[in-house]
């Protein structure tokens, strides 16, 4: 499954590239550029459930875990979703294994169901808000000039996270602000803001918004967030898997491998 979407990850980039500077403009763009009726037919999660790009495969598997598939699955739910892709999950799911095996001596896990649900439920949670937030309904956000465009900031759906979102607005013709919009959102609770920009905004099940973050998001805003709350929960790791748990005094992988990781965890 991974590697098929390593293989498909540079064209829905194309595709997303197209989606960020057009799509985000009128109320009436749905996923992947071209101009569509952007409401869906259905609730948030058969939404999610009914796309075969495999962009929300694992999505699916992880809210299934949790206390948002009922949420996303009821008729009067009335909110707003951030999705991650399953790129996104593999990123963060990539870090964890990386850390487990290289600095606790740990196996890696090999399934999305050996992190804890409460985990999954808990990182899901940073991108659910109450309410129905399409981009004309967000304040613009400038990150060069924060004091004239904040932005707004929503307590999550259970005001266990601050989550700030804003609509950048670009330049057109040497004009200032009248070109295209994109919606961005941001975490605020590392100490700094780490931004996710959205590629496919103002996607309207019966139940609420669904607004599609870039690919180069990685779950819970930083690929180490995964890491770091799994191992505060414990890896469930079958009877017959030995789990380690002493950390080395050196590394199993090469120092690149480590380089790479660091790159990204920076970006």
């Amino acid at each position: 499954m991974k590697n098929i979407r390593n293989i498909i990850s540079g064209m829905l980039a194309l595709l997303f590239v197209t989606t960020i500077l057009g799509s985000c403009q009128t109320d009436d763009y749905l996923v992947d550029g071209g101009k569509s009726n952007p409401y869906y037919d259905g609730t948030i999660m058969e939404y999610l459930e009914s796309r075969d790009d495999m962009l929300f495969s694992d999505l699916v598997k992880v809210i299934k875990m949790t206390k948002w598939y009922d949420v996303f699955s009821d008729e009067n739910a009335d909110v707003t979703f951030f999705a991650p892709t399953d790129f996104s999950i593999d990123k963060s799911v990539d870090m964890l294994n990386y850390y487990l095996y290289n600095w606790n001596n740990m196996e890696k896990i090999t399934d999305l169901s050996q992190v804890k649900s409460e985990v999954w439920e808990d990182m899901i949670g940073m991108y659910v808000l109450k309410g129905k937030y399409r981009l004309n309904d967000i304040a613009q956000i400038d990150t060069v000039a924060l004091s004239t465009f904040p932005g707004q900031t929503n307590y999550t759906y259970d005001k266990k996270y601050k989550l700030t979102m804003g609509v950048c607005y670009g330049d057109a013709n040497g004009i200032k602000y009248a070109g295209y919009r994109q919606i961005m959102c941001a975490n605020q609770d590392y100490g700094i803001s780490i931004y996710a920009y959205v590629s496919s905004c103002n996607i309207e099940p019966r139940n609420g918004i669904v607004h599609v973050l870039r690919l180069d998001h990685s779950l819970g805003f930083t690929p180490y967030a995964l890491y770091s709350k799994a191992m505060e929960a414990g890896i469930d790791y079958p009877d017959d898997t030995w789990q380690g748990g002493v950390p080395l005094t050196g590394k199993r992988e090469d120092s690149n491998n480590m380089l790479i990781i660091n790159k990204e965890s920076n970006e």
